[in-house]
Protein backbone atom coordinates (compact mmCIF):
# COMPACT_ATOMS: atom_id res chain seq x y z
CA UNK A 1 0.00 0.00 0.00
CA UNK A 2 2.81 2.41 0.94
CA UNK A 3 4.77 1.24 -2.08
CA UNK A 4 1.82 2.06 -4.34
CA UNK A 5 1.59 5.52 -2.79
CA UNK A 6 5.27 6.14 -3.45
CA UNK A 7 4.94 5.17 -7.09
CA UNK A 8 1.78 7.24 -7.51
CA UNK A 9 3.71 10.37 -6.63
CA UNK A 10 6.60 9.58 -8.96
CA UNK A 11 6.91 10.60 -12.57
CA UNK A 12 6.04 8.18 -15.30
CA UNK A 13 9.74 7.26 -15.69
CA UNK A 14 11.26 7.28 -12.19
CA UNK A 15 14.86 8.37 -11.94
CA UNK A 16 17.58 5.81 -11.13
CA UNK A 17 18.15 7.59 -7.81
CA UNK A 18 14.52 7.08 -6.86
CA UNK A 19 14.57 3.41 -7.84
CA UNK A 20 17.78 2.87 -5.90
CA UNK A 21 15.90 3.68 -2.69
CA UNK A 22 14.07 0.38 -3.03
CA UNK A 23 17.35 -1.52 -3.16
CA UNK A 24 18.07 -0.22 0.34
CA UNK A 25 17.19 -2.79 3.06
CA UNK A 26 16.40 0.02 5.49
CA UNK A 27 13.59 1.25 3.22
CA UNK A 28 12.11 -2.25 3.08
CA UNK A 29 12.35 -2.61 6.85
CA UNK A 30 10.38 0.64 7.26
CA UNK A 31 7.76 -0.66 4.83
CA UNK A 32 7.66 -3.98 6.69
CA UNK A 33 7.26 -2.18 10.02
CA UNK A 34 4.16 -0.36 8.76
CA UNK A 35 2.81 -3.47 7.03
CA UNK A 36 3.03 -5.44 10.27
CA UNK A 37 0.94 -2.85 12.11
CA UNK A 38 -1.63 -2.88 9.30
CA UNK A 39 -1.85 -6.69 9.35
CA UNK A 40 -2.35 -6.69 13.12
CA UNK A 41 -5.26 -4.22 12.90
CA UNK A 42 -6.71 -6.04 9.89
CA UNK A 43 -6.54 -9.34 11.77
CA UNK A 44 -8.79 -8.07 14.56
CA UNK A 45 -11.27 -6.74 11.98
CA UNK A 46 -11.45 -10.21 10.42
CA UNK A 47 -11.82 -11.79 13.86
CA UNK A 48 -14.76 -9.50 14.67
CA UNK A 49 -16.41 -10.43 11.39
CA UNK A 50 -15.88 -14.14 12.08
CA UNK A 51 -17.51 -13.88 15.52
CA UNK A 52 -20.36 -11.81 14.12
CA UNK A 53 -21.17 -14.43 11.46
CA UNK A 54 -20.99 -17.19 14.06
CA UNK A 55 -23.45 -15.34 16.31
CA UNK A 56 -26.09 -14.63 13.66
CA UNK A 57 -28.90 -17.22 13.98
CA UNK A 58 -28.83 -19.91 11.29
CA UNK A 59 -32.22 -21.11 10.16
CA UNK A 60 -34.19 -23.10 7.66
CA UNK A 61 -36.41 -20.98 5.46
CA UNK A 62 -39.57 -22.39 7.02
CA UNK A 63 -38.34 -21.70 10.55
CA UNK A 64 -36.87 -18.23 9.92
CA UNK A 65 -37.81 -15.39 12.28
CA UNK A 66 -37.84 -11.67 11.59
CA UNK A 67 -34.51 -9.94 12.05
CA UNK A 68 -30.94 -10.76 11.10
CA UNK A 69 -30.65 -14.37 9.89
CA UNK A 70 -28.48 -16.75 7.88
CA UNK A 71 -30.03 -19.12 5.34
CA UNK A 72 -28.78 -21.22 2.46
CA UNK A 73 -30.65 -22.49 -0.56
CA UNK A 74 -30.79 -23.06 -4.28
CA UNK A 75 -31.62 -20.09 -6.50
CA UNK A 76 -34.78 -20.20 -8.61
CA UNK A 77 -37.31 -17.77 -9.99
CA UNK A 78 -40.07 -17.21 -12.55
CA UNK A 79 -38.07 -15.42 -15.28
CA UNK A 80 -34.59 -14.12 -16.01
CA UNK A 81 -32.72 -11.16 -17.45
CA UNK A 82 -29.44 -11.05 -19.40
CA UNK A 83 -26.19 -9.74 -17.95
CA UNK A 84 -24.83 -7.26 -20.52
CA UNK A 85 -21.18 -8.39 -20.66
CA UNK A 86 -21.17 -12.11 -19.88
CA UNK A 87 -24.46 -12.69 -21.74
CA UNK A 88 -25.51 -14.93 -18.84
CA UNK A 89 -29.14 -15.70 -18.09
CA UNK A 90 -29.49 -14.53 -14.51
CA UNK A 91 -31.81 -13.08 -11.89
CA UNK A 92 -29.44 -10.35 -10.73
CA UNK A 93 -26.26 -8.78 -12.06
CA UNK A 94 -23.89 -6.01 -11.06
CA UNK A 95 -21.51 -4.62 -13.67
CA UNK A 96 -18.70 -2.18 -12.87
CA UNK A 97 -16.38 -0.27 -15.19
CA UNK A 98 -13.12 1.37 -14.16
CA UNK A 99 -11.06 3.69 -16.33
CA UNK A 100 -7.33 4.16 -15.94
CA UNK A 101 -4.85 6.83 -16.89
CA UNK A 102 -1.20 6.48 -17.81
CA UNK A 103 -0.37 5.56 -14.21
CA UNK A 104 -2.85 2.63 -14.37
CA UNK A 105 -4.66 3.86 -11.30
CA UNK A 106 -8.19 2.58 -11.79
CA UNK A 107 -11.12 4.88 -11.06
CA UNK A 108 -14.70 3.64 -10.96
CA UNK A 109 -16.50 5.19 -13.92
CA UNK A 110 -19.81 3.31 -14.07
CA UNK A 111 -21.85 0.80 -12.11
CA UNK A 112 -25.10 -0.88 -13.08
CA UNK A 113 -27.24 -3.46 -11.33
CA UNK A 114 -30.55 -5.00 -12.26
CA UNK A 115 -32.73 -7.66 -10.69
CA UNK A 116 -35.61 -9.95 -11.52
CA UNK A 117 -37.39 -11.61 -8.58
CA UNK A 118 -35.56 -14.66 -7.28
CA UNK A 119 -35.96 -17.04 -4.38
CA UNK A 120 -33.84 -19.33 -2.22
CA UNK A 121 -35.26 -22.84 -1.81
CA UNK A 122 -33.84 -25.16 0.85
CA UNK A 123 -36.42 -27.94 0.78
CA UNK A 124 -38.46 -26.45 3.62
CA UNK A 125 -39.76 -23.43 1.74
CA UNK A 126 -39.00 -20.55 -0.62
CA UNK A 127 -37.78 -17.12 0.41
CA UNK A 128 -37.82 -14.04 -1.82
CA UNK A 129 -34.55 -12.10 -1.87
CA UNK A 130 -34.22 -8.36 -2.46
CA UNK A 131 -30.62 -8.05 -3.68
CA UNK A 132 -30.56 -4.26 -3.95
CA UNK A 133 -27.48 -2.89 -2.21
CA UNK A 134 -26.12 -6.37 -1.50
CA UNK A 135 -22.47 -7.12 -0.83
CA UNK A 136 -21.23 -10.35 -2.30
CA UNK A 137 -18.21 -12.51 -2.88
CA UNK A 138 -19.65 -14.03 -6.03
CA UNK A 139 -17.06 -15.13 -8.56
CA UNK A 140 -17.00 -12.77 -11.56
CA UNK A 141 -18.72 -14.16 -14.64
CA UNK A 142 -16.85 -11.56 -16.69
CA UNK A 143 -13.54 -9.80 -16.00
CA UNK A 144 -11.51 -8.14 -18.75
CA UNK A 145 -9.22 -5.18 -19.41
CA UNK A 146 -9.03 -3.30 -22.70
CA UNK A 147 -6.48 -0.70 -23.76
CA UNK A 148 -8.68 0.64 -26.56
CA UNK A 149 -11.58 -0.48 -28.76
CA UNK A 150 -13.48 -2.87 -26.48
CA UNK A 151 -15.93 -5.32 -28.11
CA UNK A 152 -19.33 -4.11 -29.25
CA UNK A 153 -21.24 -5.39 -26.21
CA UNK A 154 -18.76 -3.69 -23.86
CA UNK A 155 -18.88 -0.46 -25.85
CA UNK A 156 -22.69 -0.54 -25.68
CA UNK A 157 -22.50 -0.69 -21.88
CA UNK A 158 -19.90 2.09 -21.71
CA UNK A 159 -21.84 4.33 -24.10
CA UNK A 160 -25.03 4.23 -22.05
CA UNK A 161 -23.05 5.34 -19.00
CA UNK A 162 -21.22 8.11 -20.83
CA UNK A 163 -17.75 6.59 -20.49
CA UNK A 164 -15.37 8.19 -22.98
CA UNK A 165 -14.01 5.85 -25.66
CA UNK A 166 -10.31 5.36 -26.31
CA UNK A 167 -9.15 5.09 -22.70
CA UNK A 168 -7.98 1.95 -20.86
CA UNK A 169 -10.96 0.28 -19.22
CA UNK A 170 -11.44 -2.61 -16.82
CA UNK A 171 -14.82 -4.37 -16.68
CA UNK A 172 -16.14 -6.82 -14.11
CA UNK A 173 -19.52 -8.48 -13.72
CA UNK A 174 -21.09 -10.77 -11.12
CA UNK A 175 -24.42 -12.52 -11.47
CA UNK A 176 -26.90 -14.69 -9.56
CA UNK A 177 -27.94 -17.59 -11.77
CA UNK A 178 -30.55 -20.33 -11.59
CA UNK A 179 -29.39 -23.46 -9.79
CA UNK A 180 -26.67 -21.77 -7.75
CA UNK A 181 -26.51 -22.61 -4.07
CA UNK A 182 -26.04 -19.42 -2.07
CA UNK A 183 -25.42 -18.55 1.55
CA UNK A 184 -27.31 -15.38 2.49
CA UNK A 185 -26.96 -13.25 5.61
CA UNK A 186 -29.45 -10.42 5.82
CA UNK A 187 -32.49 -8.92 7.47
CA UNK A 188 -35.80 -10.77 7.20
CA UNK A 189 -38.51 -8.13 7.25
CA UNK A 190 -42.23 -7.99 6.69
CA UNK A 191 -43.42 -7.34 3.17
CA UNK A 192 -44.98 -3.88 2.91
CA UNK A 193 -47.06 -2.23 0.15
CA UNK A 194 -44.11 0.00 -0.72
CA UNK A 195 -42.09 -3.19 -1.25
CA UNK A 196 -44.15 -3.96 -4.35
CA UNK A 197 -42.12 -6.08 -6.79
CA UNK A 198 -42.56 -3.36 -9.40
CA UNK A 199 -40.37 -1.05 -7.28
CA UNK A 200 -37.76 -3.73 -6.55
CA UNK A 201 -37.54 -5.86 -9.67
CA UNK A 202 -38.16 -5.84 -13.37
CA UNK A 203 -41.59 -7.17 -14.26
CA UNK A 204 -41.86 -10.09 -16.66
CA UNK A 205 -42.75 -7.67 -19.46
CA UNK A 206 -39.83 -5.35 -18.65
CA UNK A 207 -37.49 -8.36 -18.45
CA UNK A 208 -38.60 -9.40 -21.96
CA UNK A 209 -37.79 -5.90 -23.24
CA UNK A 210 -34.40 -5.98 -21.53
CA UNK A 211 -33.59 -9.31 -23.16
CA UNK A 212 -34.70 -8.08 -26.58
CA UNK A 213 -32.50 -5.00 -26.25
CA UNK A 214 -29.43 -7.01 -25.28
CA UNK A 215 -30.00 -9.79 -27.81
CA UNK A 216 -31.00 -7.53 -30.69
CA UNK A 217 -28.62 -4.69 -29.98
CA UNK A 218 -25.30 -6.16 -28.96
CA UNK A 219 -25.30 -9.96 -28.75
CA UNK A 220 -23.96 -11.54 -31.89
CA UNK A 221 -25.49 -14.48 -33.78
CA UNK A 222 -24.19 -17.80 -32.51
CA UNK A 223 -24.10 -16.59 -28.91
CA UNK A 224 -24.88 -19.05 -26.12
CA UNK A 225 -27.85 -16.90 -25.06
CA UNK A 226 -31.14 -18.73 -25.49
CA UNK A 227 -34.75 -17.69 -25.40
CA UNK A 228 -36.09 -17.17 -21.93
CA UNK A 229 -37.47 -20.23 -20.20
CA UNK A 230 -40.20 -18.88 -17.98
CA UNK A 231 -41.78 -20.67 -15.06
CA UNK A 232 -45.45 -20.00 -14.29
CA UNK A 233 -45.46 -17.17 -11.78
CA UNK A 234 -48.14 -18.98 -9.76
CA UNK A 235 -45.33 -21.25 -8.53
CA UNK A 236 -43.76 -18.19 -6.89
CA UNK A 237 -45.45 -15.78 -4.50
CA UNK A 238 -44.49 -12.31 -5.75
CA UNK A 239 -46.30 -10.73 -2.77
CA UNK A 240 -44.85 -12.76 0.12
CA UNK A 241 -45.36 -12.08 3.80
CA UNK A 242 -41.63 -11.59 4.33
CA UNK A 243 -38.59 -10.76 2.19
CA UNK A 244 -34.84 -11.08 2.84
CA UNK A 245 -32.73 -8.03 2.09
CA UNK A 246 -30.57 -5.23 3.44
CA UNK A 247 -31.26 -3.08 6.47
CA UNK A 248 -30.25 0.59 6.85
CA UNK A 249 -27.25 -0.46 8.94
CA UNK A 250 -26.24 -3.76 7.36
CA UNK A 251 -26.32 -4.81 3.70
CA UNK A 252 -27.39 -8.23 2.54
CA UNK A 253 -24.41 -10.56 2.07
CA UNK A 254 -24.40 -13.29 -0.60
CA UNK A 255 -21.78 -16.00 -1.06
CA UNK A 256 -21.45 -19.27 -2.98
CA UNK A 257 -19.52 -20.64 0.02
CA UNK A 258 -21.15 -22.19 3.06
CA UNK A 259 -21.17 -20.51 6.46
CA UNK A 260 -18.62 -23.06 7.70
CA UNK A 261 -16.24 -22.33 4.82
CA UNK A 262 -16.49 -18.57 5.39
CA UNK A 263 -15.85 -18.89 9.13
CA UNK A 264 -12.88 -21.23 8.61
CA UNK A 265 -11.35 -18.84 6.07
CA UNK A 266 -11.73 -15.88 8.44
CA UNK A 267 -10.33 -17.93 11.33
CA UNK A 268 -7.00 -18.79 9.74
CA UNK A 269 -6.55 -15.37 8.13
CA UNK A 270 -7.22 -13.52 11.39
CA UNK A 271 -4.78 -15.81 13.26
CA UNK A 272 -2.02 -15.28 10.68
CA UNK A 273 -2.52 -11.51 10.65
CA UNK A 274 -2.78 -11.10 14.44
CA UNK A 275 0.32 -13.17 15.18
CA UNK A 276 2.30 -12.53 12.01
CA UNK A 277 1.79 -8.75 11.96
CA UNK A 278 3.50 -8.04 15.31
CA UNK A 279 6.25 -10.54 14.48
CA UNK A 280 6.97 -8.70 11.23
CA UNK A 281 6.91 -5.32 12.99
CA UNK A 282 9.27 -6.46 15.75
CA UNK A 283 11.68 -8.04 13.29
CA UNK A 284 11.80 -4.90 11.14
CA UNK A 285 12.20 -2.70 14.23
CA UNK A 286 15.10 -4.86 15.43
CA UNK A 287 16.71 -4.71 11.99
CA UNK A 288 16.38 -0.91 11.88
CA UNK A 289 18.00 -0.52 15.28
CA UNK A 290 20.83 -2.86 14.35
CA UNK A 291 21.53 -1.06 11.06
CA UNK A 292 21.45 2.33 12.77
CA UNK A 293 23.88 1.14 15.41
CA UNK A 294 21.44 1.44 18.29
CA UNK A 295 22.03 -2.16 19.37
Amino acid sequence: MMLGFAFAGAERKPSPEFLSLFANPIVWSIIGFGAGIYLFIRGFALLRRKRFIENVPRSTIRGASLGLIEVSGKVEGPYTIIAPLSEEDCFYYRTIAWTGGSERRWRKAAEESLSAPFFLHDGTGKLMVDARGARSELEPVFSEEYETSPPLYAQHFLNRHGVSPGVPVKLEEVAVRAGQTLFAMGTLREYKPEDSPSTQFLSAEAADLQREEEIGGVILPGSMVTQQKTVPTKEFDLHPKVVLGSSPSRPLFLSPRSQIEIVQDLAWKSAVYIWGGPALTLFCFWYLLSRLGAL
